[in-house]
């Protein structure tokens, strides 16, 4: 009797120990690739970590930490992409059993994010499909778009200047001047009417951004963007 529950107990120790070590390693590698696929990358690292590691099968993660690169957010594409979060509690039945990757709630969990500029250039020439030959170049006061795009059948050189902002969560390319310039028309301002004429360039409305995370701040910088992303406070 006695020996019996020495090996039963012998067995439970050996469990957990191998849960500690094991789970961690599980739960990760199916968080990245739940990643990769959601962000249409191929490069995500994860680590999560709770004590004892037995939480993890309740979903239950006292810390997160994930790294991506060239993830898809929305529509543009983030050059380095982190996540981090703390006492996270992930919903394991839609991970397991239909491949989501969903949070219930979490003490914090902030993305941050950096868009270069030829991730800009790229998601703009697709959006807005009057301009042709795209260049962008991002400081910490605007940012400059140079193009071509036809006037009555004739190309000119259009200038456009402006700011990415977040708004009510999303993420977009707020557009404040234009000019356009052609061997005939000479230069023509257009300032206050180019949103009348393209709209705003959504980049990542608050559905496309994940796990629920709205954008909250934006910094513009020389040649890139600086976007974070958090939790909202009632789903926190």
């Amino acid at each position: 009797m006695r020996k019996g529950l020495t090996i039963t107990f012998l067995l439970c120790i050996i469990l957990v120990v191998l849960a500690e070590a094991v789970l961690p390693q599980i739960i990760g590698g199916t968080l990245e690739k739940r990643i990769r696929d959601r962000m249409a990358t191929q490069d995500a690292q994860v680590t999560v970590v709770s004590h004892p590691g037995l939480l993890l099968l309740l979903g239950q993660v006292d810390s997160l930490q994930a790294v991506t690169h060239q993830a898809k957010i929305g529509q543009v594409y983030v050059k380095e992409l982190s996540l981090e979060g703390e006492a996270v509690h992930l919903d394991m039945g839609s991970l397991m059993d239909d491949g989501q990757l969903k949070v219930t709630k979490a003490r914090s969990l902030i993305m941050q994010g950096t868009i270069d500029e030829e991730n800009l250039r790229e998601v703009l020439s697709r959006r807005v499909d009057k301009l042709e030959n795209v260049q962008v170049r991002v400081t910490p006061e605007r940012a400059l778009v140079t193009a071509e795009v036809k006037v009555m059948g004739r190309k000119a050189e259009a200038e456009l200047s402006g700011q990415v902002v977040e708004d009510s969560g999303s993420l977009y390319f707020r557009m404040e001047h234009l000019s356009l310039k052609n061997s005939r028309l000479g230069r023509i301002k257009l300032d206050g009417l180019f949103g009348d004429v393209f709209g705003d360039v959504l980049l990542a409305g608050p559905d496309k951004i994940p796990l629920g995370m709205k954008v909250t701040e934006v910094k513009q910088m020389d040649g890139a963007i600086s976007v974070k992303a958090k939790l909202p406070e009632a789903e926190s």
